[in-house]
């Protein structure tokens, strides 16, 4: 039996939400945010879009090691957002892939 691809997904600064988590994953997807290359439909991309978008508001650009502009409750929304797209995303690819949230708090 062969090793089903594990997904990851985790914000980065500036896009990127998908990555590959084993070996699997790495020889059908090869390396990068693989968002684009996985069979689903436009909704969930466009949410992953829009996603990747909202998380780049949580950090101040003009001082990137300073606090977050989110208070504690946009961190909350956020959270469960993601808790949703990833168990829509488990459930548009099926049984074939393991999704894991990677997803950590900002503030």
């Amino acid at each position: 039996m062969s090793e089903i691809p594990k997904i990851k997904l985790f914000f980065e600064w500036g896009g990127g939400v998908l990555w590959c988590a084993n070996d699997a994953a790495h020889q059908r997807f090869d390396v990068g945010p693989i968002e684009d290359r996985l069979s689903l439909p436009n909704e969930i991309r466009r949410r992953l879009h829009g996603m990747a978008v909202w998380h780049d508001t949580a950090l101040d650009w003009n001082n990137p090691p300073g606090p977050s502009p989110w208070s504690k409750a946009e961190d909350v929304r956020f959270a469960e957002a993601v808790d949703q797209l990833v168990e829509d995303i488990r459930r548009e690819l099926g049984p074939g892939y393991e999704v894991i949230n990677e997803h950590c708090p900002v503030s």
